[in-house]
């Protein structure tokens, strides 16, 4: 069935979208006859996708399209017939702009965090206000929690098997930092452990018995092999033999004896005496000999099995911590990342009081919102279905809600973030006996017909497909080949093989043939990684092409100007750094700055510091760069403008020191849009929703898929509960099923999501399609069955194909050159306002003083309602001294609800401007109680201090300061309300409450 004869309102709809066969139209019909014809307000009606961009997009389809047909019959009538139902548009549009603030048209990570945000302690987020943390912030952060659990584990020698998984994982893929490679190493694992697997399932939970001590080979090796040495005369073997008696468990040193050792294995799970095939000839062992050798191996892989449990349990033992610290400085507070919203989202489904929590929200949501669209499916992760799906069961499966899902199995290529393909056969199985109906649309609206001729003989090709990646994928690939809605339009697809040394060449020459550049045509260059983007895309600057990189650019790495830009601020952070330093004194900025500041290096270093606490660090930058700017290129203006606008943004957040604008230039990540360029040089998963009139792949892969040494977490289900394992070799995994079944379901899901990457890149092109394949290296043996994309390809449809006009480009008018860009105006430089913080005027403590006073107040934070419900509190020093305060009746009473309407917030922070100083403080806890109108009539402010001072009077003399800024801002923000301000002294075990003179009554 094509997607002519697909009736939009259908109540429960799935649509199987292949690439270019408008499902944005679709899903813009699905809204407007929603409202239109069925009458729906649209405030009942909530449309998710996965990216602002593509929700943007989908906004502006339905709006657009009803104030064209709005004044426009002709248009209206067509509308109205893809819909299948007679409406007036025009009511329908002013219906859709009336309701637009209370349209849920977004992205299903913003719709999270607007649940969240509306029902925080509903859900049981009892902390501070909910705040969503993002971006940089959230890498700062994170980075800062990561150091101190790593410092603390490196202290306590905790750390040891941790480190040894980590440099097993990382082993010839390291990255520019350590400390980078650690972070991206412990954050995958940390998303494992806020999927839900539990502690216990970390090392294989139960599946891995009986396993020996790891120390058990060493001990044991010498006296099985020296048995095996004793009358063995092969050369070949003693030299195996050699090898197992070097190997250490975890060295990989066995692995590399070569073709007798891969026939040992195979010989191994049979029993009876072992024929080794090796250089054409067969050793034979007897029977008691063989099974000697089987006793080696099956020791040495249980102790290569234990110590992967080992460095498991090891590695979840420090993600705890994390995890912990995460729960301490962070979710507590209220600042939750939005994986922590989408796990707070679907706790309800393994925690029953989480369940009855979800509920009640769920019961308010139903009767807010009736009809569900969801839009690409595929890149669903189960985190994400889990903190929907109560809401569509409610629209699906009852008479007066709807739900209409599209997508595309074909499309997913981002399981490695999450995406699950397979929720495609849940909603069917779920939804079915509600009339869910699935259509599929393969008519592509993109592509002209020599693109498809070459996508559909690639990807329609299921014998080569079976051939090369195996029968699973001929089951899991579901293909109906696709025809253009343009049949008239022309273009042209090519495929050819280029040599490595000439790929450069012939990329340069191929765009320079097409006119690009010259023409009025978009060109997506498109590749698989990111060093990639950056090579070439320097590849097509140097031959003159303007070229943007799509994705995440990143100003301080790809170009001069942003390096010398961030070692200067690495240089101001800290002037003993001598690479930073000369790196910039390499540059034409030093010629710049040594004309300001003339005297020496000390002048130059004072000066910049001085401009930048004065004017902020933005427009210091600018005048280093103005003199330049002439100078500089194109694209390194916009690199400039992109550090420059960076540190503005820095400055205008408030924080003050070199140390910190070096860091926020160290994570800066900017999303950059298509634009206009001549030349689009991005990633295939970037290039994912796109379309180009002529899309190049210069580089597609010839590895063979998967590669097994990407293998990082062996994961499944035992007993219903799911474990997961940092894995052992890969000959130890082929010997234990349950590693061997995960691997194979790993490798599958590899080959798929290879498959559907290949699609993807292929799909990109409107009217021009060029793969450029490798040579196939003399070397390679078994060529043809040489499981690699490129491959593929080339099995599918040869080495040299060509479809459709080959000069179809002539008759494209030429393109419109955008004029240059000018230096940013930043305007003139602004004093920057003093830094106040309200907590400064305590006596520097002890680093013992500083870990006591943080478990103190980790325990207070836990406090909630005294009359209420006891908390349980941290068995640790600040623990136990914090239960036994609020034992105490003068105590308790400042954390009792009195059944007040009161609000609680912990570590609240406050931001305010004083005396025309920007103060930065956080409250340790503050009661908001509301009169019977609900309007905030007093305020009580604590502050624990953990001080050891001989009176009240003392405690107020150091801190009665900080609480009179505390109650100056608030007063400001809630006008006539009463303040208490209270300082809790753990070592008076007092309260202090402080009054405007400062006089205490306790």
């Amino acid at each position: 069935m094509n997607d002519d004869a697909i009736h939009i309102l259908e109540r429960n709809l799935m649509i199987l979208a292949s690439a270019g066969s408008g499902k944005t139209f679709q899903l813009a019909n699905r809204v407007i006859g929603l409202v239109g014809a069925r009458g729906a307000s649209p405030e009942k009606i909530v449309a998710l996708t996965f990216t602002r961009k593509a929700a943007g997009e989908f906004a502006d389809s339905v709006l657009s399209r009803l104030a064209g047909c709005a004044s426009d019959p002709v248009k209206a009538a067509e509308l109205c017939a893809q819909i299948g139902e007679s409406f007036e548009v025009g009511p329908v549009l002013a219906k859709v702009v009336r309701a637009l603030p209370r349209f849920q048209l977004g992205t299903m990570d913003g719709f999270f965090a607007r649940i969240v945000r509306g029902f925080q302690y509903e859900l049981g987020l009892t902390g501070g206000t909910f705040e969503l943390i993002e971006g940089p912030r959230l890498e700062a952060a994170m980075a800062d929690i990561l150091s101190a659990v790593l410092g603390g584990a490196l202290d306590d020698g905790s750390a040891e098997e941790f480190l040894h998984a980590f440099r097993r994982a990382t082993l010839g893929k390291e990255g520019q930092g350590v400390l980078r490679d650690v972070e991206k190493f412990l954050g995958s694992w940390h998303g494992w452990w806020k999927s839900g697997t539990v502690a216990s399932g970390w090392g294989g939970g139960h599946l891995f018995t009986g396993l020996p001590e790891v120390d058990l080979w060493e001990t044991e090796k010498m006296g099985l092999l020296g048995a095996l040495r004793r009358g063995e005369s092969n050369d070949a073997v003693l030299k195996l033999i050699d090898h197992f008696e070097l190997h250490t468990v975890g060295s990989g040193r066995v692995a590399k004896a070569g073709t007798l050792f891969e026939r040992l294995l195979e010989a191994v799970p049979a029993s009876g005496e072992m024929e080794l095939a090796y250089n054409r000839k067969v050793i034979r062992f007897s029977l008691a000999v063989s099974d000697q050798w089987r006793d080696v191996v099956r020791l040495l892989a249980a102790c290569e099995l234990s110590a992967s449990v080992a460095r498991t349990r090891a590695v979840a033992d420090l993600v705890a911590r994390l995890d912990g610290e995460c729960e301490r400085r962070l979710r507590n507070r209220g600042l939750l990342g939005f994986d922590d919203v989408k796990v707070l989202m679907g706790r309800w489904a393994g925690d029953e009081e989480a369940r009855g929590r979800r509920e009640a929200v769920d019961f308010r949501l139903d009767a807010r919102y009736d009809h569900w669209l969801l839009d690409e499916f595929q890149d669903t992760s189960v985190a994400e279905w889990l903190g929907i799906v109560p809401l569509l069961d409610e629209a699906a499966t009852n008479d007066d809600g709807t739900l209409f899902v599209v997508g595309d199995r074909k499309q997913a290529i981002y399981g490695w973030r999450g995406g699950e393909v397979a929720l495609f056969d849940e909603v069917e199985r779920r939804y079915r006996q509600y009339d869910l109906q699935t259509r599929p649309m393969p008519k592509s609206w993109r592509s002209c017909p020599a693109v498809l001729d070459l996508v559909n003989a690639v990807c329609g090709h299921k014998a080569v497909i079976g051939s090369l990646f195996g029968e699973e994928m001929i089951r899991r690939w579901v293909w109906e080949d696709h025809d253009s809605a343009k049949p008239g339009l022309g273009g042209c697809a090519t495929v050819e093989v280029v040599a490595k040394e000439d790929r450069d060449e012939r990329l340069v020459e191929l765009l320079h043939e097409i006119g690009i550049g010259e023409r009025a045509l978009t060109c997506g260059v498109l590749v698989r990684t990111n060093s990639q983007v950056r090579e070439i895309a320097t590849l097509l600057r140097e031959h003159g092409f303007d070229v943007i990189e799509e994705g995440r650019r990143h100003p301080v790495e790809d170009n001069a100007v942003g390096v010398v830009l961030f070692h200067l601020m690495r240089w101001l952070a800290d002037p003993a750094d001598a690479f930073a330093e000369e790196v910039v004194r390499m540059s034409p900025l030093w010629s710049v700055v040594s004309a300001r500041f003339p005297e020496d290096w000390y002048m130059v270093w004072e000066g910049l510091l001085k401009e930048a606490r004065t004017d902020g660090f933005a427009a210091m930058a600018g005048k280093v760069v103005e003199p330049l700017w002439d100078g500089l290129s194109e694209f390194s203006r916009r690199r400039a403008g992109d550090v420059i606008g960076a540190l503005a943004e820095f400055d205008a957040g408030g924080a003050a020191t070199a140390r910190e604008a070096a860091r926020w230039l160290a994570d800066l990540e900017i999303a950059q849009a298509p634009g206009v360029a001549a030349v689009q040089v991005m990633t295939i998963h970037k290039s994912k929703g796109l379309g180009f009139d002529v899309v190049v792949l210069p580089e597609l892969e010839d590895g063979q898929v998967p590669d097994r040494g990407n293998f990082d977490v062996a994961r499944g289900i035992h007993a219903g509960k799911s474990w997961l394992l940092e894995p052992p070799a890969r000959w130890v995994r082929g010997l234990v099923p349950a590693l061997a079944a995960a691997e194979e379901a790993w490798a599958d899901d590899q080959r798929y999501e290879m498959l559907c990457t290949v699609y993807v890149a292929l799909t990109r092109a409107k009217r021009g399609l060029h793969v450029l394949l490798p040579q196939v290296p003399k070397s390679r043996k078994d060529a043809d069955d040489w499981a690699s994309p490129a491959n593929w390809i080339a099995r599918a449809v040869g080495t040299d194909f060509q479809a459709g006009d080959p000069r179809w480009f002539e008759s494209i008018p030429p393109r419109e050159i955008k004029p240059t860009p000018t230096m940013p105006d930043l305007g003139p430089g602004v004093a920057r306002r003093a830094r106040l913080k309200p907590s400064g005027g305590g006596v520097a403590a002890s680093q013992e003083g500083l870990r006591f006073g943080t478990s103190v107040h980790a325990a207070f934070e836990r406090v909630g309602w005294l009359d209420e419900g006891r908390p349980v509190l941290p068995d640790d020093e600040g623990g136990r001294l914090v239960n036994r305060l609020i034992g105490l009746s003068k105590l308790s009473r400042w954390f009792e609800r009195k059944g007040r309407n009161v609000e609680l917030f912990r570590e609240q922070p406050l931001e305010a401007i004083v005396n025309g100083a920007w103060m930065s403080g956080v409250i340790d806890r503050l009661h908001l109680v509301r009169d019977d109108l609900g309007m905030v009539a007093e305020l009580e402010v604590f502050d624990f201090k953990t001080d050891r001072v001989d009176s009240a009077a003392e405690l107020l003399e150091r801190h009665a300061a900080q609480m009179d800024a505390y109650r100056s801002a608030l007063q400001r923000a809630y006008g006539g309300a009463m303040i208490r301000c209270v300082l809790i002294s753990s070592h008076l075990e007092m309260a202090v409450e402080v009054q405007d003179s400062g006089q205490s009554v306790n």
